[in-house]
């Protein structure tokens, strides 16, 4: 369905709302390349693989795929993608097990974007709850407990663990939901303290690269979906890149203030290989 020469709306009123929306969520969800149920269905690997886990900016699909980029820069190393879109900590904690069953050497952990978002307000923690059966309210003390409990189980498989620092939500680094972002990495930061777990600062380098352009206070993240879902459509169908997307919007580092175009996927796997290649010395 992808269609050159149209705007959005000229492609949606061409093909119709439903179809194009369900043509987008299908590709969104489609699967992550090399993902666990790949990994643990294939021929037995060369050595144990790096898993990486999370959400959707761990899953590639919605966000330029960080994951791919760290396969193709460290090509000896196996690398299994475990993200899935939406999940929040405890999602992430439900499906720990084939995780594990993977035997990696080392795992990185980067979810908890969709937690922040599910805390704002009462109604988004409403809506997280009943939409994903969450057995009680979304907080950052719960989501504290879920990672503590996410490390000490992929620990106890013989994994060496590493936590990134959530990406900033939006340019505007006073907003509040960005003060809820800082937040939550300091719980991260004493997840880390209380698991020996590293804790990677992908926050920091994000935000360091704003600073260095001045960009630090816009545009700011709404709440609203339409962004993300705008982004998709253009992606998905009309063939544009995210990094095309972020530049019209005036986002460096997403292409909706969520996700990550080819700058913020770098930065990311810059952060990650870092550590990865720190292990080597230590095996």
């Amino acid at each position: 369905m992808r269609v050159r020469g149209l705007g959005a709306a000229g492609v949606i009123a061409a093909a119709g709302v439903g179809g194009v929306l369900a043509y987008t969520v299908a590709r969104v969800q489609g699967r992550a390349a090399g993902d666990v149920s790949a990994y643990l269905s294939g021929s037995p690997a060369r050595e144990r693989p790096v898993v990486v886990v999370g959400a959707s900016i761990v899953r590639g699909r919605a966000s330029v795929d960080f994951v791919q980029i760290l396969r193709e820069r460290l090509s000896s190393r196996d690398f299994v993608n475990g993200g899935v879109n939406g999940n929040v900590a405890w999602e992430l904690l439900q499906r720990i097990d084939p995780v594990v069953a993977c035997r990696p050497a080392q795992v990185v952990v980067l979810v908890g974007t969709n937690d922040v978002q599910s805390t704002l307000t009462p109604d988004a923690m409403r809506e997280a709850r009943e939409s994903k059966g969450l057995p009680e309210d979304p907080s950052l003390g719960w989501y504290a407990a879920c990672m503590t409990e996410i490390v000490t189980r992929l620990q106890g498989g013989g994994a060496r663990v590493a936590v990134c620092s959530l990406p900033p939500i939006g340019q505007d680094l006073a907003a509040p939901v960005n003060v809820v972002v800082r937040e939550a990495n300091a719980a991260l930061r004493g997840v880390c303290e209380a698991t020996g777990a590293a804790y990677l600062p992908v926050y920091e380098h994000l935000v360091d690269l704003l600073a260095s352009q001045g960009a630090t206070r816009g545009p700011a993240w709404t709440g609203s979906w339409a962004p993300g879902v705008a982004s998709l459509v253009e992606h998905f169908v009309l063939g544009r890149s995210y990094d095309a997307i972020a530049l019209a919007r005036g986002w460096i580092l997403s292409p909706d203030g969520v996700h990550m175009d080819s700058t913020g996927a770098g930065i990311i796997a810059d952060v990650v290989a870092e550590w990865l290649e720190s292990q080597l010395s230590t095996e």
